[in-house]
């Protein structure tokens, strides 16, 4: 008797489940997430500090995004102010820096990402010249780093037509002030 109810659950979760996934075949659902959206969510994480080897400490602030509807990428700029040398003999120096990143969709936490970040300015005066491939790297690292941790957005229970299933981003495309997101199986 055992043996028969089990079979039966198998077959309806079987069933369940091909149902779902032929529903959802062909479904596509488009994400909107505004420009604002992306600004707000960047200005809640920063400023971001990351020391190296002592000698060099970068400070990540005031983010504000453009969108490259062209390129289809986002731009993220920032004010960056660069620490270099030890306690008392130490100088902060000041400038920005600019990235373009893509965007990602990680289906497991229903939450999106600044992916594939590319450090395509950095203009700090006044870095000496032994030290400029260093705080380079540095800089591009730790913003490349934090961006792909950091969720600029998360998929709200409203925003899913249903639960019971995880999407797959489809596409992405940037537009002047928003990126629209599509997800589907």
């Amino acid at each position: 008797m055992k043996r028969r109810s089990i079979i039966l659950v198998i077959c309806a979760l079987a069933l369940v489940l091909a149902g779902s996934v032929w529903y959802f075949h062909d479904k596509r659902f488009v994400v909107v997430i505004t420009q604002k959206q992306i600004d707000e969510a960047l200005q809640s994480k920063f400023p971001v500090t990351k020391k190296h080897l002592l000698l060099f400490q970068i400070i990540y602030s005031n983010p504000h995004v453009s969108l490259l509807p062209d390129a289809n990428r986002i731009e993220v700029g920032l004010d960056a102010v660069l620490n270099i040398g030890f306690r008392e003999q130490s100088k902060n120096v000041n400038g920005t820096a600019v990235a373009t990143t893509g965007l990602a969709y990680r289906s497991e936490t229903y939450q999106f990402f600044l992916s594939e970040p590319e450090l395509k300015k950095l203009s700090i005066q006044g870095i000496p010249q032994e030290h400029v491939d260093k705080v380079t790297s540095l800089a591009s690292s730790t913003l490349s780093d934090y961006l792909q941790k950091h969720p600029i957005y998360t998929l709200k229970a409203k925003d899913m037509k249903t639960a019971t299933v995880k999407f797959l981003l489809k596409d992405v495309q940037v537009k002047s002030n928003e990126v629209h997101a599509t997800l589907g199986l």
